[in-house]
């Protein structure tokens, strides 16, 4: 059976959301870093005690520690010390981003450049300090694909800006399409029903920008062509538990579908598993949960019942979410190692936003490389960091893939050329020719992070039960093989799997709830 699955780009061209930019570039004044008494100091950037700011600092600790414990950044022969300094940014709880403009205002020239973001409404508002200070940041938290395309609308004053995780929304409403559609192949299998049988579905996103205004229409352009039907999208607040609980209990006396896709960044999806988990267990609901729930990446909401073993356990039992890392996967050499000492440092999974560990170490290849030294003082200039993470051959190998940036795009904004193409995707390894339409603005927008199989794709990772260790773990389920499917298209062939990827358990309630 062949069955190219080829999702975010008709979906967008259906929606309109296809929109060529331009940008005009103007001679600037050399803008050169000086690293003093052998340091480079990185702002982190984001919301002390909440868990996505918590993670960026604990990522960027470990990067930092290794580094430094190495010998540090060696810049022609000379060693610096990675030094850290948190910006509270208070973005969850201060969506203007006043607070957090007011915190970088306050700490920019004593930082080199700046890691972190998380919040899209306060983000593009406090990012504002380090782009008019032009100095580099790195942004390790934030999809919104607006954000980057700010470099290709003004490239002189954005191109400082950096994309480490995650992939832009578009590519996030991507992968979550392609977990739903290898869930719905087997769902069909448990529940006797004939290959491509029509599934029912709602969507319960946050009110946010990322969530509601990017990815819900391209889950609701999307899923027809996976043979599932929307019944309807619920839009709920990211700070009211009571607009979830409605949601679910509205879905539960009007729909009962096959699949609940959520779309939350917050603490919220926290009261949404517990609510989901308290209809099923009533037998008033039988889905599958399949989408994006930040919170339980985590073990710290599921506390105190992760050792509970099945038809008990934690609210997140069973459930789907998008993810980073996962028990026993390992994407690239560097996971396993990271993901042990993440987890015997810390107590718990990283978060996405610990991504902060590989953006510390692009950088330090970056420096190592561009930087020089100028009367015993490192130095590097901002156009040379520029040019360097533009240039898709200095690929790093990080945790999670092959990371680079897709390339600005002077001579046709619409899209990437040709060559841009081929300098990030091996095309001719798997038959496709290029096409320009296939490659609009965006998503593949200028400094974001390239997405695709054998880059960065996240993955799918399912809470499920260990007996031999008594305990519900997270583990890998998606990018997987299908046997007899073709899943090649324009990034290349989908029907891989990472090493530890392990078989998705269809939910013990779902086929007696829907029989067969």
């Amino acid at each position: 059976m062949k069955r190219i699955v080829f999702l975010i780009i008709a979906s967008m061209l259906v929606l309109g959301l296809v929109l060529p930019g331009c940008g005009e570039t103007t001679p600037t004044e050399e803008v050169i870093y000086t690293f003093e008494d052998g340091e480079i100091v990185i702002g982190i950037a984001g919301e002390v005690g909440h868990a996505t700011g918590d993670m960026q600092m604990l990522g960027a600790t470990m990067a930092a520690g290794a580094i430094n414990g190495a010998g540090g950044v060696v810049i022609d022969g000379v060693a610096h010390n990675i030094t850290l300094q948190v910006v509270d940014t208070k973005e969850v709880s201060d969506e203007t981003g006043e607070t957090g403009y007011t915190a970088l205002a306050a700490a920019i020239d004593d930082l080199d450049l700046v890691m972190g973001g998380f919040r899209t409404e306060s983000l593009e508002v406090y990012r504002e300090v380090v782009m008019d200070a032009e100095k580099i940041f790195l942004c390790c938290g934030a999809s919104t694909e607006a954000l980057s395309h700010s470099v290709v609308d003004d490239y002189d004053t954005y191109k400082y800006w950096f994309k480490i995780t995650p992939p832009n929304e578009y590519f996030l409403a991507d992968s979550v399409l392609r977990i739903v559609d290898t869930a719905a192949i087997q769902m069909r299998e448990a529940l006797n029903m004939t290959p491509g049988a029509n599934l029912n579905a709602c969507i319960v996103a946050e009110d946010l920008k990322w969530s509601a205004i990017e990815q819900v229409p391209v889950y609701e352009a999307g899923l027809p062509a996976l043979n599932i039907t929307n019944l309807e999208t619920y839009l709920v607040s990211s700070l009211d538990p009571a607009s979830t609980q409605g949601a679910i209990a509205d879905i539960a006396a009007k729909y009962d579908p096959h699949i609940i896709i959520p779309v939350y960044s917050g603490t919220m999806g926290v009261a949404y598993a517990g609510t989901l988990l308290s209809y099923i267990g009533n037998e008033a609901l039988g889905p599958m949960s399949i989408g994006i729930n930040v919170y339980s990446q985590l073990k710290a909401p599921w506390e105190g019942t992760l050792d509970t073993p099945p038809p008990g356990g934690p609210y997140c039992a069973y459930g789907i979410t998008l993810d980073t890392w996962a028990e026993g996967l390992e994407q690239t050499s560097q996971t396993t190692p990271f993901l042990a000492a993440f987890m015997a440092y810390a107590g718990d999974y990283p978060l996405y936003t610990a991504s902060t560990y590989d953006g510390a170490l692009m950088l330090q290849a970056c420096l190592e490389e561009v930087g020089y030294v100028e009367a015993g003082v490192g130095k590097a200039k901002a156009d040379d960091i520029i040019t360097w993470w533009e240039t898709p051959a200095n690929a790093i190998e990080t945790t999670v893939g092959s990371a680079c940036a897709y390339q600005p795009n002077e001579l046709t904004p619409a899209g990437l050329t040709e060559a841009q193409v081929r300098a990030i995707y091996d095309i001719d390894s798997y038959g496709y020719t290029y096409v320009a339409s296939d490659w609009p603005m965006s998503p593949f927008t200028s400094h974001d992070l390239a997405y695709g199989p054998g880059l960065v794709t996240a993955l799918g990772a399912q809470w499920q039960w260990d007996a031999d260790a008594s305990q519900w773990k997270k583990v890998g389920i998606w990018p997987a093989v299908i046997p007899g499917v073709d899943l090649v298209d324009q990034y290349g062939d989908w029907n891989f799997e990472h090493s530890g990827t392990v078989d998705l358990i269809i939910p013990p309630w779902v086929i007696p709830h829907f029989g067969s």
